[in-house]
């Protein structure tokens, strides 16, 4: 069958992708405020949704939609060495869902997202700005927690900004559009094989509460 759409990414992955990409840039803008009032409370809030969210994404990447699920678009070292070398080629885009590069960045800015909001919970500035968990840790350790936590932060912008730069080469040397599908959830394809199988919205949903009641029950 020739250029047929298909649908590769299910409603819940894109709500989760526009929903982080907001959250993200509320807890950079308010971390270059001041620490008091309703910028400390952004940046707390946006902190704990980023974990509710992470943490849900890696539920969702076992049990949700095939498009979704880590074991479809975790590859070996060599595959990814492989795919890289035809990056910036002007052969067709063929994947379904993410490719082996853009697999391995999702489960980096997971981690990496993780480890940034986990470690808020713990810093304080030792003035205004405290975490919920920081009176949990020694004093030395929630320093170190702390300028660990704006190190982070700044190597985050940086891979923000190094992933939009690669959605907008991929628009430039490939035509591909990869913006697009996360809005709409389809795609044209030559691929005469079988659709992906999506799991549906109700599923997620209990995933959520499940995920949102879990960090906070953890935090409060």
């Amino acid at each position: 069958m020739s250029n047929r759409k298909i649908k590769v990414w299910d409603g819940s992955t894109r709500l989760f992708h526009w929903v982080l990409v907001v959250v993200f840039c509320l807890s950079v803008f308010s971390a270059f405020q001041d620490k008091f009032g309703p910028y400390a409370d952004m940046h707390l809030n946006a902190g704990i949704a980023i974990i509710i969210l992470v943490v849900w994404r890696i539920a969702w990447g076992i049990v949700g939609s095939e498009t979704a699920r880590f074991s479809q678009f975790v590859k070996k070292p060599t595959t990814v060495f492989q795919h890289l070398k035809h990056t910036f080629s002007k052969s067709p885009y063929k994947e379904v869902g993410h490719n082996p590069l853009g697999g391995l960045s999702v489960v980096l800015m997971l981690m990496l997202l993780l480890a940034q909001a986990v470690m808020g919970l713990f810093a304080s500035d030792g003035m205004i700005f405290s975490g919920p968990l920081a009176q949990d840790v020694a004093g030395s350790l929630s320093s170190d927690l702390t300028s660990w936590h704006k190190l982070l932060g700044r190597i985050l912008i940086g891979v923000a900004v190094f992933h939009v730069i690669v959605v907008l080469l991929y628009a430039l040397f490939k035509r591909v559009n990869l913006i697009w599908p996360m809005i709409i959830g389809t795609i044209k394809t030559n691929d005469a094989g079988g659709d992906p199988v999506m799991k549906p919205a109700w599923q997620a949903l209990i995933l959520f509460f499940a995920a949102g009641a879990a960090v906070c029950m953890s935090i409060f």
